[in-house]
């Protein structure tokens, strides 16, 4: 494995068993979404249509189920939003001590050659960013893989070729979210060296205002 990848990976390794509860919250999540579509499906086609003495009885029963699958999407939804932002702040607080920490072995030439305001950047905005990556990036990926998969699999049970006219479409969605992807990567760099220039120019600023103010006076 690629030492970069390696190092990602090896912030979670601390927080490995809220990654794991915060990976199954987000798998029960995908799978109510699934299902309360399911739900109602069986009760307009089941149940309604039947017309027996004991329809409103099972439709009662059905919105129990319904009630409780909603109650649990918003207990697995809490924590993920709660425990894994928890987790993210977690990761953040320890990339940003090691890269302090780096910051501190670093030559004089490294800092002759690097503004203070550039250095922040890295230290705040950055690692917050990471942050966000390490939280939302698996959660998110096993969310809409889940989704995906188990939404194909349902409309290939109601009509197989309106289910591949809809996936007709799914390579047109990918180029076009390839391009502005890419487009997107590349204002987010130059917005990240024009902050971390603003930084620079702040700090400066903050710094030098002590001695202006002592020749002004």
């Amino acid at each position: 494995m690629n030492s970069r990848i390696q190092k990602f990976l090896s912030y979670y390794k601390p927080y490995m068993g809220l990654f794991y509860a915060d990976m199954a919250c987000a798998v029960v999540v995908s799978a109510i979404t699934l299902a309360i579509p399911l739900c109602i499906r069986y009760i307009t086609k089941n149940l309604l249509e039947t017309g027996s003495p004991d329809t409103l009885t099972h439709i009662y029963m059905m919105g129990g189920v319904m009630l409780a699958l909603v109650a649990l999407y918003t207990a697995c939804h809490a924590f993920v939003d709660y425990q894994g932002h928890l987790m993210g702040a977690l990761m953040e607080a320890d990339m940003r001590n090691e890269l302090f920490d780096h910051y501190q072995k670093l030559s004089f030439n490294f800092y002759d050659d690097h503004r203070t305001g550039q250095l922040m950047t890295r230290i705040t905005n950055d690692s917050f960013d990471l942050a966000e990556l390490y939280h939302h990036g698996p959660e998110d990926i096993v969310i809409s893989l889940l989704n995906f998969i188990g939404a194909f699999i349902i409309l290939i049970s109601i009509n197989v070729k309106l289910a591949f006219i809809a996936l007709f479409f799914l390579p047109i969605m990918a180029i076009y979210g390839f391009y502005f992807s890419k487009k997107m990567h590349a204002a987010l760099r130059v917005s990240k060296d024009r902050i971390g220039d603003i930084n620079a120019q702040v700090e400066d600023t903050l710094s030098g205002i002590r001695v202006v103010k002592s020749f002004t006076n």
